[in-house]
């Protein structure tokens, strides 16, 4: 698998998994395991694209346009992904034209992703101070306002990087981080087990965790190959999709 394939089918994902967030009502209105099954589906994005900065920051012919790319479009970003997330988890509020615009004050994944790739381009250049300096905002914004995935996407997307001449490795990665992510509901099916639980209930938590674990088999696939070019694409492809779902989610009655 090409890294342009992976990189559309972590759009896609993502795709589907915002749909089903923003129009959970609908979906589960049709059937709660439609809803879950987007949204498992939706578990396999992240893990993509930060193999996708992991490969970047070593085939790049410019770090620093990458970087301020990323800058450039996390900024972007930032504003369609507080509306999106502000249609089920508003955490404050945007009065517009007298009309209340709910709104979801976090840092969007694109941040996740420019900071992993800062400390992961400060690694590859030897600065070590660069790195520090990263890791250090990294772990003040997810201290402070918080962001998608906080430290550990930060430091799942680094291990990919490092981890970029060894498969096995990177699949091993992509499991632990999965297990990092879902912690808590993996610990309570542990302890049903210990206690003797029949049945054993598993939550949408430990099914989220085994979809995350699953991207592994496509990070086992990939063939370190390019494939077409579709940078623009994909850098608009986040602010606009959720920028569309809110639109639709606007004008759907709610």
């Amino acid at each position: 698998m090409t890294a342009f394939f992976l990189k559309l089918l972590a759009c896609f994902s993502m795709l589907v998994d915002h749909a089903a967030f923003v129009f959970e009502p609908q979906l589960s209105a049709i059937s709660p395991w439609l809803y879950a099954g987007c949204r498992m589906f939706g578990r396999l994005a992240f893990p993509l694209f930060a193999l996708g900065i992991g490969e970047g920051t070593v085939h790049t012919s410019s770090p620093r346009k990458y970087l301020s790319r990323m800058f450039l479009f996390a900024v972007l970003a930032q504003i369609p992904y507080s509306l999106m997330l502000g249609t089920h988890h508003a955490s404050l509020t945007l009065n517009i034209f007298g009309r209340a615009i709910p709104l979801y004050a976090s840092c969007s994944v694109m941040v996740t992703l420019f900071l992993g790739l800062a400390i992961c381009v400060s690694i590859h250049e030897g600065s070590h101070w660069g790195a520090a300096f990263a890791l250090a905002a990294a772990v003040f914004a997810d201290c402070t306002i918080g962001m998608d995935y906080g430290l550990t996407g930060v430091l799942f997307i680094v291990a990919l990087y490092l981890a970029r001449a060894n498969r096995l490795y990177r699949m091993l990665i992509v499991v632990l981080f999965s297990i990092c992510l879902y912690i808590e509901p993996l610990k309570q099916v542990a302890e049903q087990i210990v206690a003797g639980a029949d049945p054993i209930k598993l939550s949408t938590q430990v099914l989220y965790c085994g979809a995350t674990m699953l991207s592994a088999l496509f990070v086992l696939c990939y063939n370190k190959r390019r494939g077409p070019s579709a940078k623009l694409f994909i850098y608009f492809f986040y602010p606009v999709h959720m920028l569309v779902l809110w639109v639709m989610w606007l004008f759907s009655g709610k």
